[in-house]
């Protein structure tokens, strides 16, 4: 692919969570990396009934709201400035929105299906002619294997300005939706199709000469078919009104499990993080045309503040209840604890360049009754060019994987 697009900056977090699946019971070492389905309350094999297509069965999907604020502290960019409109309480909704969404939940996945890059698909006859010892065809039922389905939504608008000339401003909406479909980690968390449809406006340069040189829109779509052995991906890069780009990736000859851009923080949701814990991750990342590692590290696990975090506990409480009353302790005022714990979690281009984000994940304190499901809690991410920083916070749990509408 000859043309790289920069994404928004949140779009690895669209990246909201390709697979993770597993859980004590189930987990899977994929080339050597071991993940949990830490977003189950209890450890279960494989897919749990209750999270297949649970709106269809009376149940709900997770759905995770997270609400986007600016900070502009952070900025450090003399020549121009980025002002996001994130000051407006009525975040998820209206002409200012500034929120990011996931969905998550098992389903069906039809290899049959027009979606699938035509050298991968799979009709009735070619299923029906897989050896009996294949694992593809013990997964598959017919042409439909059951798989994890993640659908993100991202929406900011804000404007950019040069110097202090409010006539430069150039005004913006962005927007960026993702849907990955991935396996279980008892099948090595392999991507198995993903799409990215976005409308972002970009920095061109650190330092531009002129207002015309600050930004540009970027309106595209990229869609990654991968086979259905996961040695192989097909890129799909269709910028709007263009022509679209295609590039085949071989993933047989990476070092380690490869996952799919879009799940970045669902995967490192399912790890079982601890003090000092590290691990790289590969990436398919569409925009460079191939797989990148990021550098996962956790630190020391820490405590939601009463007062600093309230809306973080009161978003986990009204969903999952208080926590368990065996780790539960007197605490007065002066203390501001809360008894739910987190473990803080950098996130890096193993190449050393680009930003380093930060990420909070719930503390995984029984893995038999795991109260906050290993939920991504907050995410810190600097912004390129020294433009400022995003900051996500869990707003609402909005539903809760398996669990009775």
């Amino acid at each position: 692919m000859n043309k790289k697009v920069k994404v928004i900056a949140a779009a690895a977090a669209c990246a909201a969570a390709l697979c993770m699946a597993g859980v004590s019971g189930c987990a899977a070492a994929s080339r050597g990396l071991v993940v949990d389905s830490f977003w189950y309350i209890s450890n279960f094999d494989s897919f749990q009934p209750s999270a297949t297509d649970p709106e269809q069965n009376g149940r709900q999907n997770e759905v995770l709201l997270y609400e986007i604020t600016a900070d502009a502290e952070a900025a450090g960019n003399a020549v121009y400035s980025v002002n996001y409109f994130t000051d407006g309480e009525d975040f998820a909704s209206g002409e200012n929105a500034h929120y990011f969404r996931t969905t998550f939940y098992a389903t069906g996945f039809d290899w049959s299906d027009e979606r699938v890059n035509e050298k991968y698909r799979l009709t009735a006859d070619d299923a029906a002619a897989l050896p009996d010892s294949s694992e593809l065809k013990a997964r598959l039922d017919g042409t439909v294997e059951t798989v994890y389905v993640l659908k993100t939504e991202l929406k900011i608008s804000g404007e950019y300005v040069y110097g202090d000339d409010e006539s430069t401003a150039v005004r913006f909406s962005d927007s960026m939706v993702t849907e990955t479909y991935f396996r279980s980690s008892g099948d090595g968390l392999q991507p198995v199709y993903s799409t990215q449809d976005a409308v972002t406006t970009v920095p061109k340069s650190i330092s531009p000469s002129s207002a015309d040189e600050m930004c540009e829109q970027l309106d595209y779509e990229y869609e990654v078919s991968y086979s259905p052995y996961g040695t192989e991906a097909e890129i799909t890069y269709s910028p709007a009104g263009g022509e679209a780009e295609v590039k085949t990736v071989s993933l047989d000859s990476d070092p380690g499990a490869v996952f799919d851009n879009n799940t970045l923080y669902t995967v490192i949701r399912g790890l079982s993080l601890s003090e000092n814990f590290g691990a790289a991750l590969n990436l398919l990342i569409p925009a460079d045309g191939g797989v990148s590692t990021v550098n996962v590290s956790a630190g020391s696990r820490g405590e939601l503040d009463a007062t600093d975090d309230a809306d973080i506990i009161s978003a986990l409480t009204a969903a999952y209840g208080e926590p368990p009353s065996e780790d539960a302790v007197e605490t007065t005022e002066a203390d501001a604890g809360s008894n739910i714990f987190y473990y803080p979690v950098s996130i890096g281009a193993s190449s050393g360049r680009g930003v380093t984000r930060t990420a909070w994940y719930a503390a995984v304190e029984d893995e038999r009754n795991n109260t906050y499901r290993a939920t991504m809690l907050r995410l810190y991410q600097p912004l390129s060019y020294s433009l400022g920083a995003w900051e996500f916070r869990l707003a609402e749990v909005e539903g809760v994987l398996g669990r009775q509408a």
